[in-house]
């Protein structure tokens, strides 16, 4: 049976009459069709956004130079990269918060693709975008074949972060070799 024959037994309609049932039914159908499609759009364009609390407010906020930063990690056996002249820096309280906070470790490892560099770029560039604190590197250890990140504290104290699974050693005490800062490159 064609659509026309099913419409006109549908709508009960006598040949004669059924024609313009059909064309104001096939109009209607065009139509419901174009909004359904308009609405699966959207609908998919919303399955992309996921639902997340607002970043936590950080108070107390540490100002510190370029040299300062130098002294903290010389004794760790990194070469800088210096990105920044000044930095600001928040105490370890808060920056765990923003750990928790972070959906960074939410993300699909996917090798060569999106891996322990990406990850360690992501976390960086999330702290500099939603917080303006820039007191984390991205350490790069070609001996560790491993890239994950560091934050600096108002006290001097580093934090070495697996961006990964928001694991969090505060420096020295941390899983050897896979974090060491030994002749690892840092941006920060």
């Amino acid at each position: 049976m064609d659509i026309r024959t099913y419409l006109c037994n549908l709508l009960r309609c006598a040949d004669a009459n059924c024609e313009s049932a059909l064309t104001a039914c096939l109009a209607l159908n065009d139509e419901l069709e174009q909004v359904n499609g308009r609405l699966n759009e959207e609908n998919e364009q919303l399955k992309l956004l996921v639902p997340h609390p607002a970043p936590p407010k950080i108070e107390n906020i540490a100002q510190k130079d370029s040299f300062w930063v130098n002294q903290i990690l010389s004794p760790l056996g990194v070469e800088r990269l210096p990105l920044d002249i000044t930095y600001y820096l928040c105490p370890q309280s808060e920056f765990l918060n923003i750990v928790s906070w972070s959906w960074v470790d939410t993300y699909e490892y996917r090798a060569e693709k999106f891996d322990c560099e990406n990850f360690a770029f992501l976390f960086k560039a999330y702290i500099d975008l939603y917080f303006n604190l820039n007191m984390v590197g991205l350490v790069l250890s070609y001996k560790a074949g491993h890239a994950f990140n560091l934050a600096l504290f108002p006290d001097g104290k580093v934090m070495v972060i697996e961006p990964q699974n928001d694991a969090v050693y505060i420096y020295p005490q941390m899983p050897m070799p896979f974090y060491d800062l030994q002749d690892a490159i840092v941006l920060i």
